[in-house]
């Protein structure tokens, strides 16, 4: 187990925290070896702030729990250069080049009102479950 720091909750236990900074180091660190020799920075998002905004539902609370034992499953059979995925609603996984191997744009115009700065909502209708790159 990762501890925060030596500080106590209520209860007198140590308070968990830190291993997504471990694991995001020890990713970047041997990216080059799976990357034909290039680094891939590793970005490691403190979800604190970000699930301040409302209680969590219950897709908060399964999906990483999914994609987590997902990756798991796949290190624990030696299987290396694959990433977890919601495809066609169905988790699946699929080979890392699928991200890497070519530039991936966002339709602007399609998805989003810049001047509100959030996606629009006028219709969800045929749309992705999550917002996707262009179909070009």
């Amino acid at each position: 187990m990762v501890f925060a720091d030596s500080e106590k909750d209520a209860y007198g236990h140590a308070k968990l925290g830190g291993i997504g900074d471990l694991v995001s180091t020890e990713l970047k660190d041997l990216s080059a070896k799976f990357n034909k020799g290039k680094t891939i920075n590793v970005i490691n998002q403190k979800l604190g702030y970000m699930v301040r905004g409302g209680d969590p539902d219950a897709l908060d609370s399964i999906v990483p729990m999914a994609y987590g034992n997902l990756a798991l499953d796949l290190i624990l059979k030696g299987i290396h250069g694959r990433i977890v995925v919601l495809k066609n609603g169905r988790y699946d996984n699929l080979p890392v080049e699928v991200v890497t191997s070519s530039k991936k744009l966002v339709n602007i115009p399609e998805y989003y009102n810049t001047e509100r700065l959030r996606p629009y909502y006028h219709s969800f209708e045929m749309k992705p479950f999550l917002l996707m790159a262009s179909e070009n």
